[in-house]
């Protein structure tokens, strides 16, 4: 069901039982009056159906957007290290071969185990004290291999460590800068 289709039922919905609700509890007040409020309470539901629609909608299209202009960052950042940019999207492979670029790609791996395992601790409710400071001493790991990443693919770009750090805080927004800017791959520092 799309979202329109959603906030169109969601509304109808809302108006039938504002409309039930009013007619029962307002039998002795005027049919005209009643009519009255049940036509703005539908006007309101509606409007506010319509709004939420727009909003979502909006939000999917421009998440849509940041999501094609990342692949498509991410394949020129492989072209411009001279690997084939389709190794960009393939899941799991495309941080092997990241790390591999900048770095080594043993440490790729274990990033994502490491990730891996940090969900697979905390599964289910209420989990003890143990799996709760080995999920923090995971998490940490898992930032600190990842920031040293970020710099030595700054680095492996020409840039120094505050590009770095913008490549780790911003990710997204690090790598369509070296994808579009002018940078050159200059290989593992």
């Amino acid at each position: 069901m799309s979202i329109l289709a959603f906030a169109t039922a969601s509304t109808a919905a809302a108006a039938s039982t504002v409309a039930s609700t009013a007619a029962a509890a307002t039998e002795s007040i005027p049919s005209e009056e009643v009519s009255k409020a049940v036509t703005q309470a539908a006007a309101t539901a509606g409007a506010i159906g319509g709004i939420v629609a727009l909003t979502l909608t909006t939000l999917m299209i421009f998440g849509l957007v940041w999501f094609v202009l990342q692949v498509i960052a991410d394949w020129m950042i492989f072209s411009k290290a001279g690997q084939p940019g389709w190794k960009s999207i393939i899941p799991i492979y495309n941080v092997y071969v990241e790390y591999e670029l900048c770095w080594s790609g043993v440490f790729g791996i274990i990033f994502m185990a490491l990730s891996v395992i940090s969900a697979l601790i905390t599964s289910g409710p209420n989990p003890p004290v143990w799996k709760t400071v080995l999920e923090i001493i995971i998490g940490v790991s898992g930032l600190v291999i990842h920031f040293k990443e970020s710099v030595k693919l700054s680095r492996a770009f020409g840039k120094g460590i505050g590009f770095g750090i913008v490549l780790f805080l911003f990710g997204p927004i690090g790598r369509m800068i070296l994808a579009f800017g002018g940078s050159t791959y200059q290989g593992p520092q």
